[in-house]
């Protein structure tokens, strides 16, 4: 099997936005708080999560494209 090798600022999204979804989520479900007080605004635990997420997309795109094309050229599979 073929690695998937990320690009690196693909990698940096991809750990910012899991390092962010992760903060969220740790705010949400614990009531205690890692942001400064003055950051604070209505469910912004909440936001973080979503932002979070949306950064991890593009890796998830990548890796699916990648595993695509990968099919695509190695041609029907035999039983």
């Amino acid at each position: 099997m073929d690695k998937i090798k990320l690009p690196v600022h693909i990698l940096v999204l991809d750990t910012v936005g899991a390092i962010l979804a992760g903060v969220g989520l740790y705010e949400w479900f614990s009531g205690s708080s890692l942001v400064p007080e003055r950051y604070h605004f209505a469910n912004y635990y909440v936001i973080m999560v979503v932002v979070g997420l949306l950064l991890m997309g593009p890796a998830l795109m990548f890796i699916i494209n990648k595993a695509r094309r990968g099919d695509k050229k190695s041609g029907p599979r035999e039983i």
